[in-house]
């Protein structure tokens, strides 16, 4: 059964259709997201203009922020939107200082491409080793996944393979409850606003935080952007017995680093 399953998904890479899919060709390769698009620069940190706003509006470097990735793939993004006071100041070393934060958290648009959807949501569903090259061969991005015309049972069972009709259900729905997170979260929705002290480098908040926190000077203001893996992951965050943000979602922080100590 495995041997035919994995000749199945073979032949689903030739230049059939599949449904609404097609594998993309090696020259048109998978979309990318906006906070993705970024050119390597000589200290491995990726930079580029783009149009993604700061949920606090305007900020002091210019209409278009400059957007830089703490991580090779965009997971995570950061953009400053006021300067430190003193351009000489420390900035705060790992697993020896703590640090005061003040932020606003917002949820945002997931905008995933076929590398993230690779990333952060087919590990969790339970697919051959096979999946991820399946999935880069049709492109099968966040909008793709979404799309129920697109996504549906004859793909599943045809394109990836999966012979079982429970196993495809399961899919189905896994993919289904990304839509239906997003209709009861809408995007720019405040889910968190607070001040916390920690001591960076011990694993005491989310990763994006220990990612750009290090990046910046007391009295300095930032937007970072998280993909879930670098956020609240596949569980989410809950409060009050409901979801304050959903599995799989995208984050917003502006963040002001107020104090070192």
């Amino acid at each position: 059964m495995k041997s035919a399953v994995h000749a199945l998904s073979l032949a689903s890479l030739a230049a059939v259709r599949v449904g609404a899919f097609a594998p993309c060709s090696p020259s048109e390769g998978p979309a990318t997201s906006t906070v993705a698009r970024y050119r390597h620069d000589k200290t491995s940190v990726y930079e580029s203009t783009t149009s993604l706003q700061s949920t606090s509006g305007a900020n002091d470097i210019g209409v278009e922020q400059q957007w830089k990735s703490l991580t090779e793939d965009g997971a995570v993004t950061m953009s400053t939107i006021s300067s430190p006071p003193d351009d000489d100041l420390p900035f705060p070393v790992p697993g020896k200082d703590d640090v005061t934060v003040e932020y606003v958290g917002t949820i945002v648009a997931r905008n995933w491409t076929a590398e993230d959807v690779v990333a952060c949501w087919l590990p969790d569903q339970g697919l051959s080793k096979l999946a991820p090259e399946l999935f880069r061969a049709f492109d099968i991005d966040g909008a793709r996944l979404a799309n129920k015309k697109k996504f549906n049972n004859k793909f599943v069972r045809e394109g990836l393979g999966v012979l079982k009709d429970a196993k495809i259900d399961t899919l189905l729905k896994a993919a289904e409850d990304l839509t239906i997170a997003d209709g009861k979260h809408r995007e720019g929705a405040v889910f968190d606003k607070n001040r916390f002290t920690f001591r960076i480098g011990k694993g005491m908040s989310i990763p994006a935080f220990e990612l750009v926190v290090p990046e910046m000077k007391a009295g300095q203001t930032a937007s970072l952007v998280a993909r879930c893996d670098y956020a609240y992951g596949c569980k989410g965050l809950r409060g009050s017995g409901k979801f304050l943000v959903p599995p799989y979602a995208t984050v917003q922080y502006d963040l002001t680093l107020v104090e070192i100590k």
